[in-house]
């Protein structure tokens, strides 16, 4: 990859999280500012993204990957921040996966060669938007989902005419009735693969089955519905016509969000087929964790003796805002809201307060439990001492609605030195 061109970008205070009055600086020497959180050197409220932490969970999870034998291709939407992607690259990402034509379109800008496209592939603009990077670029290896024989023929006519460098890897999606995208059923999916079979080789070629297990229906009471998906998945690539995969390279077999990808995981490993098998998950929030959902996900997989993962993710994520009111005994504000935290997975969590001047103190009894745009609403207990302009840092729940709301995250050491700064493309 080469991101010279996002570390050269110009930054300056009309950035969210840039002190006001700051002269116009390349990104490349944010680290040289000497500024520091704790000393109010940047406005608040501010998303930091904490390097030790960072570092931890790649390690913690590229260990988990090498000793199960399995693949990554990252969800790229879940930061949409290119200089992380290289980072997973460089770590041994397989590839990077996109959610929309538009996403692809960054990756590949800052020279992402293997991109899957976890979604259908649908439309004039999109189809040739693809087409337009196969051509371009001979070692580019696109790979889309693909879940109906009506979406075959819509590519298919806005291909019409059109030479591609090389093929289309389709992944059949599996999915579950009442669930989101994918086919419903075996028998769903090897019609599908026959007209995949069928369909012009120098455009489309079969790769392989996909799913995306965190949205089956029933999860709220077990994880039953994974197990299932993944039994599903292993049914169909048993029942696959050899014809249907002969002369690939491999089969790919994919599935992993960040919650149960253990389990995925797990059940795919058991598939044996005259080719070699990828098992290739798609987890993107490892990369951070969160304090909310995904830490949720993982003490539920680490208390349950069936399941293999047992390791420890970091939150790297944190929200930084002031106390800017005490209006009652009980309630508390903090300068941060809808447009500066994620509230669609659970509310941020204060963790810890610091007081300028004195340092860092008990957080005290406190629980955020509604927003506004640009408020938090805190519910303090009994004996809680939070004053006017103390730092409050919060953990968030939900990656992928973090940094969308923030162009530039400040990466930042322990001791909260401003080291680094990562862009996203949303």
């Amino acid at each position: 990859m080469n991101i010279d061109s996002i570390k050269a970008t110009v930054i300056d205070d009309r950035t969210k999280g840039i002190p006001g009055g700051t002269e116009p600086f390349a990104l490349s020497e944010i680290g040289r500012k000497g500024w520091n959180v704790l000393r109010e050197d940047l406005p608040l409220p501010l998303m930091v993204l904490k390097r030790s932490s960072l570092d931890h969970n790649a390690s913690v999870f590229g260990a988990y990957l090498a000793s199960h034998h399995l693949s990554l291709a990252p969800h790229g939407k879940t930061t949409m921040a290119p200089q992380i992607f290289a980072e997973q690259l460089a770590n041994g990402a397989w590839g990077i996966t996109a959610a929309t034509a538009n996403q692809v379109q960054v990756m590949r800008a800052y020279g992402v060669s293997r991109i899957i496209l976890a979604n259908q592939l649908v439309g004039k603009g999109n189809v040739l938007a693809i087409a337009q990077e196969i051509n371009a670029d001979p070692d580019f290896d696109f790979l889309c989902f693909i879940d109906s024989a009506a979406q075959l023929d819509n590519m298919a006519r806005q291909l019409d005419g059109v030479t591609l460098g090389h093929p289309i890897r389709l992944l059949i999606e599996v999915g579950v009735v009442g669930g989101r995208t994918g086919v419903r059923s075996v028998a769903e999916a090897l019609t599908l693969s026959n007209a995949i079979a069928a369909a012009d080789s120098s455009k489309f070629r079969f790769a392989g089955i996909a799913t995306f297990e965190g949205v089956a229906p029933g999860l709220d009471r077990s994880v039953e519905p994974v197990a299932d998906l993944a039994n599903t998945l292993l049914e169909i690539a048993r029942s696959l016509p050899k014809a249907h995969y002969a002369g690939l390279d491999e089969f790919i077999l994919s599935g992993g969000g960040s919650s149960y990808f253990d389990i995925i995981a797990d059940r795919f490993s058991t598939l044996a087929l005259d080719i070699p098998v990828r098992v290739l998950l798609r987890s993107g929030c490892y990369v951070t964790n969160d304090s909310g959902s995904y830490k949720n996900a993982q003490d539920a997989a680490k208390a349950d003796p069936h399941r293999s993962w047992k390791s420890e993710l970091k939150p790297a994520l944190e929200a930084w805002a002031y106390v800017q009111s005490r209006p009652e005994e009980n309630l508390a504000f903090l300068t941060m809201g809808k447009r500066d935290i994620p509230f669609d997975s659970g509310l941020p969590k204060p963790f810890k307060l610091y007081r300028p001047g004195v340092g860092f103190l008990d957080v005290g009894q406190c629980e955020v439990f509604a927003t506004n745009d640009q408020h938090a609403y805190v519910r303090l207990g009994p004996g809680t001492d939070w004053r006017v302009g103390d730092l409050v840092a919060s953990g968030i729940s939900h990656p992928c609605t973090a940094f969308d709301k923030w162009r530039l995250i400040p990466v930042v050491d322990d001791e909260y030195n401003v080291i680094d700064g990562v862009m996203t493309f949303f």
